[in-house]
């Protein structure tokens, strides 16, 4: 049989190319925008200290207290850390571009200076006429420009310029042996003429302009300031938290040298390769190959750094270019590494400019799986191929893909996603995703080449090979966006306390169902909306199973692209598939068992029928993965899975409605999918337990003509049923609100040193704590109090825990100011007054935390007591007459509804009670001593009963919600008594 085409399915080296370029103009973004950043003042670690950051604590620690005040430490920024414009970074990779294109046409301003034109040495016009001949031969339209380099005494030649205005410069010692070698002549232009042919000039002088443009005017000098920063920040007292980030940033340096050199120098000796063989292809010599190697050391280690390979490497690709067709572990670790940085980089500029979110998230990962698909996908595809038309084992993919995932682990390390200060990751041991992902892909990848060199009657596979890359760039890129805020909730941790979460979730949805069933909601809650967030994530599934189950609506026939690949290769009939009723009939009996469980709980409260239609989906498609069909294992494992997962789902809609259903179907069906891929994971390994793999080839049994046009309608159905799917969930994920089930983190008492604890208090005074406090105690207007009020409610809460009560109070009395002011002036004031005792208390404590000192925190009354008549019109009537109004309408409600309670409804009226008491804490005292004792009493018992009002609900505890409503009963006759007394009553209550 004869040599394999190495053309087959093209070498894949142009996207390579592109992923260089695209990683060197995005990592240009980075450097730029600190260059520019440093144009401004910037004290964004004033504000993150402001928040209560702790330069020791940890990430999570910083990241749960800035979550926590959001609002504040985004108004901080845009006063003290203002963002350049958003284009000023952008012209990093414009000066890059501009300087890199104009070394491009200098280097061949260069290369031509000391040449000279073919007609100067070429007398008699026999070289014009012989290299005119090869020109012909090549079978170019356009014959390059030939010139002649008479300073060059080897016997070699080069092409430069561009792939427009290409020149193949011959060395005088070539021409010297033209006359006794001419096989060696005929050779060497034949492979520069290939070089034009392929199209490769300027690819390979645009890669060598930007990367030395990239090296002189980003790298050096940002490799410098970030020298000049770890030293001269050694005494600062920040250095435990930019320490780590600075020596990634110069790590992240030398990584970017020796991955553009490593990746560029295996891109130009494969172009070498295939230009060897196209030479010898239009009838090249063998002897123009005999050239002995200079000695070299290091062997293969040695042969990574070469831009062109041994001669002997090259005389063996002549007989067997089976390395060409090899996937090899150099490009698979390069290209993840190369993806994870242009990720990181084009998210981290998104992030700074507040651009990020979930389609912003998708846009950036499309741009980065599409490099990694394309390089990565075509390699598999060519080892599939060749493997099929040499009659050996191929490539299951499983190789490639730990080196694909082992690189993305390492970029994601060294460009420093997924952590703030910290060397590594809070919970390192999650990376280990990463590389499973990249198995997964590159084995999906792997199956469906297989499946599709088998069936695929074409005259060339790159119609199926387009379709399977471009579904694995979807697949690849929703793995890409989820991992951006699944995989950090993974790595990093949650900053949310499990109990405020289930709290949340009572509040918003109380008396939904039993206390377990809504606490494993909760905690799951922010997994499950990381998930539903992808916005590609349900095309990516429908992807996965409907691209490869395509293959069965293929009209059978011989495999032309076998012919076209090998000149003299025997005709091929397509191999057999497995029935399609065997792939669907698993999923579809998997689906029917799970709607006869749906069925008989089709009257189980919502919260509880959505939690069941969750289970059966993921059951059925359990079940179906177990027992569909092993060969071709990885589609049709998926593809019953999902046919299961659908069934189930599509019954549970009718029983109830797709609204309910629809927060679960997102998460139900990527559980589906990564289920379907770990039954086929582990079947496939119990596979190779059992018995070993023959390395002869089988003869497949008998071709069957089956109809396609059954198959064709059925796979027609489930495909757009499935992408019906996925376009109802991102059209209803539009729609929903922006905000969030996931309470906001709760701060917790800060355990920061003294030294921390007086660096944030000062930073916070620094922010705007100071100016602040300085209105609040100066604030004699109504005007001005009120502005007062406004400002500090948007403020930072203060950093030290122990004066958190005084800033409390300095924030809701100027707040009773601020309110009080416009209807009843003197109140107002009275409030102000007050606001500004406290604000001088909480002054004298931060001036005494700064000379290191214990501060004094009792908070401050509001003033002297005042005469009962005085103490009503300052607000307390208003409080009690709110208390009783409130009550009012909480006890109309329920003889109203008569027992049916609306849980929403009746946690309203409870929490409405618990604020009037919350409103009332802290107010001014009263003289009476039997009105002050029992004025305590009631702002505490109605805070409570309040509480535990909203609290029985939510645990759907009729027993407590009878006490709690009976003690407010009893508030209110309390509420009745002391208006009593302020009226003039002696009765006692």
């Amino acid at each position: 049989m004869s040599r394999v085409d190495e053309r087959v399915l093209g070498p894949g080296t142009t996207v390579r190319f592109a992923l260089l370029l695209v990683l060197l103009v995005v990592a240009s973004v980075a450097p730029a925008s600190d260059f520019a950043s440093r144009t401004t003042e910037s004290h964004s670690w004033a504000c993150a200290l402001a928040a209560g950051w702790d330069p020791d604590g940890g990430d999570l620690a910083e990241m749960a207290g800035l979550l926590s005040q959001p609002g504040p430490y985004e108004s901080c920024l845009a006063r003290h850390a203002p963002r350049p414009p958003w284009w000023l970074p952008l012209l990093g990779p414009v000066v890059l571009v501009a300087a890199a294109t104009a070394l491009f046409f200098a280097i061949a301003a260069w290369k031509a200076r000391r040449v000279v034109p073919v007609r100067r040495v070429d007398r008699d016009g026999d070289l014009t006429r012989v290299l005119d001949d090869l020109v012909a031969t090549a079978g170019l339209t356009r014959a390059p420009a030939f010139v002649v380099d008479p300073t060059a005494t080897s016997t070699g030649a080069v092409v430069f310029g561009r792939d427009g205005r290409p020149v193949v410069s011959l060395h005088g010692g070539l021409l010297v042996r033209r006359h006794t070698d001419p096989a060696r002549f005929r050779a060497v232009v034949l492979h520069e003429l290939a070089h034009v042919r392929n199209r490769d000039i300027t690819l390979t002088y645009a890669t060598v302009a930007l990367w030395r443009v990239f090296l002189a005017l980003v790298l050096l000098p940002d490799t410098v300031w970030l020298v000049w920063q770890l030293v001269e920040g050694g005494s600062s007292p920040l250095r435990s938290s930019y320490l780590p980030s600075v020596t990634r940033g110069i790590v992240l340096a030398v990584v970017l040298v020796l991955l553009v050199h490593l990746a560029r120098a295996d891109v130009l000796r494969t172009r070498e390769v295939h230009a060897d063989l196209t030479a010898l292809r239009w009838g090249a010599d063998r002897r123009g190959w005999e050239v002995a190697d200079t000695p070299s050391v290091g062997g293969a280690f040695a042969e990574l750094w070469r831009t062109h390979p041994r001669w002997d490497l090259r005389r063996a690709s002549l007989d067997d270019p089976a390395p060409l067709f090899g996937v090899r572990a150099l490009p698979m670790f390069l290209t993840g590494v190369g993806a994870a940085l242009i990720y990181g980089s084009a998210w981290q500029y998104l992030k700074h400019y507040r651009i990020a979110g979930w389609w912003a998230d998708q846009v950036v990962a499309l741009l980065a799986s599409a490099l990694v698909t394309g390089i990565a996908g075509i390699v598999l595809w060519r080892a599939v191929a060749h493997a099929r038309l040499t009659n050996v084992d191929g490539p299951t993919g499983v190789r490639a893909g730990l080196w694909l995932g082992t690189g993305v682990l390492a970029g994601e390390l060294v460009g420093g996603q997924n952590v703030i200060h910290s060397w590594v990751p809070a919970r390192w041991w999650f990376l280990s995703l990463i590389v499973v992902a990249g198995v997964a892909f590159t084995w999906w990848i792997a199956q469906c080449a297989r499946l599709w060199a088998g069936t695929w009657p074409g005259r060339t596979l790159r119609a199926p090979m387009l379709l399977v890359l471009a579904a694995g760039w979807v697949v690849l890129s929703a793995w890409f966006a989820w991992w951006r805020g699944g995989g950090a909730l993974l790595v990093v941790g949650w900053p949310i306390d499990t109990d405020a979460m289930v709290a949340q979730f009572q509040r918003i949805s109380p008396g939904t169902g039993p206390a377990w069933l809504v606490r494993d909601i909760a905690v799951a809650m922010p997994m499950v909306a990381t998930v539903s967030k992808v916005p590609l994530l349900l095309v990516a599934v429908t992807l996965a199973w409907a691209v490869p189950l395509l293959a069965w609506t293929v009209r059978p026939g011989p495999l032309r692209w076998v012919r076209e690949a090998v000149a003299d290769a025997p005709e091929q009939l397509p191999q057999p598939l497995p029935p399609l009723r065997r792939v669907v009939l698993p999923g579809v009996l998997g689906g029917a068992l799970a709607a006869v469980a749906l069925l008989v709980g089709r009257d189980l409260p919502e919260l509880e029928f959505v939690a069941a239609t969750f289970v059966a989906a993921t059951a059925a498609a359990l079940l179906a993965a177990l027992v569909a069909p092993s060969r071709h294992r990885l589609p049709v494992v998926l593809a019953a899975a999902q046919i299961a997962a659908l069934c189930a789902i599509a019954v549970g809609a009718l029983v109830r409605s797709w609204s309910v259903l629809s927060p679960m179907i997102t998460p139900a069906l990527a559980l589906a999918a990564v289920l379907a891929v770990g039954i086929a994971v582990g079947r496939a390994a119990a596979r190779r337990l059992r018995r070993r793999r023959s390395a002869l080839s089988v003869s497949p049994p008998p071709h069957r003509v089956v109809p396609v046009r059954p198959r064709r309608a059925v796979v027609a159905v489930l495909a757009t049923g499935s992408l019906l799917t996925a376009g109802v969930e991102i059209t209803a994920d539009a729609a929903r609100p922006s905000g969030s089930l996931v309470p906001g983190p709760t701060p917790t008492a800060s355990a920061s040193s003294a030294r921390v604890t007086r660096m944030q208090l000062a930073a916070w005074s620094a922010v705007g704590g100071h100016a602040i406090l300085a209105r609040v105690t100066s604030g004699t207007t109504c005007d001005a109090a009120a502005t007062a009020a406004r400002d500090a409610q948007a403020f930072f809460r203060v950093p030290d825990p122990r004066l958190r009560p005084l800033w409390n109070t300095v924030v809701t009395r100027s707040d009773r100011a601020r309110t009080h002011c416009p209807t009843k002036p003197e109140i107002g004031l009275a409030w102000a007054r007050a606001a500004a005792v406290a604000a001088t208390a909480l002054r004298a404590g931060l001036a005494a935390v700064h000379r290191g000192e214990d501060p004094v925190t009792t908070v401050p009354e509001p003033g002297d007591a005042l005469g009962l008549a005085q103490w009503a019109d300052q607000g307390a009537r208003d409080l009690l007459s709110r208390f009783g109004t409130t009550s009012r309408r909480l006890f109309a409600y329920i003889d109203q509804v008569q027992g049916r309670i609306e849980p929403t409804t009746l946690t309203s009226h409870c929490a409405e009670v618990s604020r009037v008491g919350q409103d009332a804490q802290g107010f001014f005292r009263v003289s009476d001593p039997g009105v002050q004792e029992r004025w305590d009493a009631f702002v505490k018992s109605s805070n409570e009963a309040g509480s535990r009002c909203t609290r029985s609900i939510a645990d759907v505890d009729v027993a407590a919600l009878r006490t709690a409503l009976q003690e407010i009963q009893r508030l209110r006759r309390v509420a009745v008594c002391l208006e009593n007394r302020i009226r003039g009553s002696v009765d006692s209550c």
